[in-house]
This record gives structure tokens, sequence and C-alpha cells, in this order.
């Protein structure tokens, strides 16, 4: 259950330099908005719906400028809000222009912990504090090293890149204060995950560690619409033991 709790936590953080050809698309008003999800753990044959999620994706104001405000909230289901927190939340900021570039993020963790990026595209660096009590905050300056980001932002990121199938690119993620190097490629186009949907796939490899503690959960398959919405269908993790699965609600299919 421990490992459930690590992964929504870091869900919503709850996926070198940017290739040339992988300019990002528009965003466009079709874009915006909010979309429902369940989360669902796999296990021997054995399904279990553990929470619903959704990310919404709207226009907002960071540091007096206009931007991009993506939310993303994950409500335990049922019994499994004895073993967890009920709710958690995650705020990303992004620019406008140039592409979907992180400017801000917020998680609360836990009740009076948090984790916290400021990012400074002028000085090529993000600032980071990460506080779980009773332990002290860790503050750190990291490097802005081509992609460098935290998990909601590059759930972002992957909704509007245009990256070439086959094609693939080295990025950072940014994980409770600590940059892990990975891998984010391009698998084409996938008929079989969503056939009411046309969707494209796409394959995130954490090279170091994975999300969970006990270091699994380093390869994140994530789906997108091909529509102009370009909304996330799903992604699925592995873990130590079992699948954990996030997908789309079917209302939310056209």
């Amino acid at each position: 259950m421990k490992e459930f709790k690590t992964f929504f936590i870091l869900l919503v953080l709850a996926l070198p330099a940017l290739l040339a050809a992988s300019a990002p698309a528009p965003v466009s008003s079709a874009a915006l908005g909010t979309v429902d999800y369940e989360v669902c753990y796999k296990s021997r044959g054995l399904e279990t719906k553990v929470a619903d999620a959704s990310v919404s994706l709207g226009n907002g104001t960071w540091d007096g400028q206009s931007v991009l405000h993506a939310h993303a909230v994950i409500r335990a289901a049922s019994i499994f809000r004895l073993f967890m927190n009920a709710e958690y939340t995650a705020d990303a900021y992004l620019a406008k222009g140039g592409g979907v570039e992180p400017l801000y993020y917020k998680n609360p963790v836990k009740r009076t912990g948090k984790f916290e990026c400021i990012y400074d595209p002028s000085a090529k660096t993000v600032s980071t504090e990460f506080v779980r009590p009773p332990s002290d905050p860790v503050l750190n300056t990291i490097p802005l090293d081509g992609k460098t980001m935290d998990l909601l932002s590059l759930l972002q990121y992957v909704r509007f890149a245009d990256i070439p199938s086959g094609s693939s690119q080295s990025m950072h993620v940014l994980k409770a204060g600590l940059s892990v190097p990975a891998t984010l490629s391009s698998q084409g186009r996938d008929t079989e995950r969503f056939p009411d949907q046309a969707s494209e796939r796409f394959l995130l490899e954490l090279k170091e560690k994975g999300l969970m503690e006990n270091g699994s959960g380093n390869r994140i398959v994530v789906w997108r619409s091909t529509g102009s919405d370009r909304r996330l269908l799903g992604l699925e993790v592995g873990l130590g033991s079992g699948v954990m699965c996030v997908r789309i609600k079917t209302a939310e299919l056209p």
C-alpha cells in the first residue's frame, strides 16, 4: 500500500537539448478544460480501481504575466482512503509563448510538507524546495539541462510536443528535489489501446531510479489523442508487483 501512496504523489508532480524537430504545437482552445480519469491497479489478472483523477488546463496568471495553468487532483476511492490521504493536488504554471515551458510548480506533500519548483529560463536554473516534516527542508538549485521539468509540466509537454515517430530525446525529471536523467520516445500511432480514439504512444524511461521507493516504476507509457485537443488518454507504470494504469473515463471519449 505504501507503493500506491508514493505513486499517487509522484504521478502529479500525480512524465540534453530538445531535438530541433520537436517544436511544440500551438495550444488551441480545444485543448483547454478538464479531463477525468480513473486509476486502477492490475496484478495477476485482477484489476482494482483505487482512485479518480482529473487534470485541467486553462488560462491563468503567475508573477504578473498571462500563463497556462495546469491543475491535477487525485482522490482515493472507497476503502483506499483508509490507507492514504483522501486527496492529492498539484499546480503547474507554464509559459504561453515559445512552447509550454514550465515557470512554477507546487505540490503539497501530506499536510505540512511541499515540493516546489521555480524555473528561471534566463539563468537556466530551477530552484527546488522539498519539505517532508519532521525532516528539514531540502533546497537545491539545478541546471536547466535541456528539458528539465516536474512530471505535471512534463505531461503537458507530451501533449503538445511534435516528436517524430521513432525518435527520442534526452531530458531530466524533477523528483523530490532531485534531477533524474530520462529519455522520452515517440512510438507512433497506436490503434489497439484506445480503439475508439486515434492516439499516439510515448515512452518515458527514467535511467537512474523509478518513481517508487523500491526503484521500480522507471518506464511510463503515455497515450495522447491525435485530435486538436491533444488530450492525454492514459498512462501505465510497471511496479515491482503489478501495473498501475490511468485511463480516460469512457464518457470523455467522443
